[in-house]
């Protein structure tokens, strides 16, 4: 396929683009943080609701396709996968829990931007940005999630 008709399409229903992601999570938590991760099929939502109470998010451009890639986690779990990855314990949100997550969410865009970017999307380097607490993510388009 070339090109211009991946950045054409709805990425969400390439079947290689979703499995990016997936394979980046599955990739970056067994390395980073010594964590199996045990997937379940992907689903579109109609507004994506967060899951947790910290979130890394990275703005994804290639062409003219643009979309965020958002990765929330609830306190236990991100405690969990930071012990882990550091042998330190947190019961708390912190900005060195901040910065973890930061981490993460930018090795799992970066191992998916290389798969998806060998395939022909042709992916952006981004910095990401990390929320915690009750946040919610409002949508001004009209595109999947």
């Amino acid at each position: 396929m070339s090109t211009a008709a991946k950045l054409n399409q709805n990425p969400l229903t390439d079947k290689k683009f979703l499995n990016a992601f997936v394979d980046g999570v599955i990739k970056t938590m067994s390395i980073m943080a010594d964590t199996q991760v045990k997937p379940t099929n992907p689903k579109v939502e109609k507004q994506f609701e967060p899951k947790g109470e910290v979130a890394g998010l990275v703005g994804m451009v290639a062409g003219n396709m643009k979309g965020t890639l958002t990765i929330s986690y609830t306190k236990n779990a991100i405690f969990k996968i930071i012990e882990n990855m550091l042998g330190e314990i947190y019961t708390e949100l912190s900005i060195e829990v901040t910065d973890a997550v930061g981490e993460l969410t930018n090795q799992i865009y970066g191992s998916a931007k290389t798969t998806l970017n060998q395939i022909g999307y042709h992916f952006e380097m981004a910095i990401p940005t990390v929320i915690h607490g009750r946040f919610t993510i409002s949508q001004y388009h009209s595109g999947t999630t």
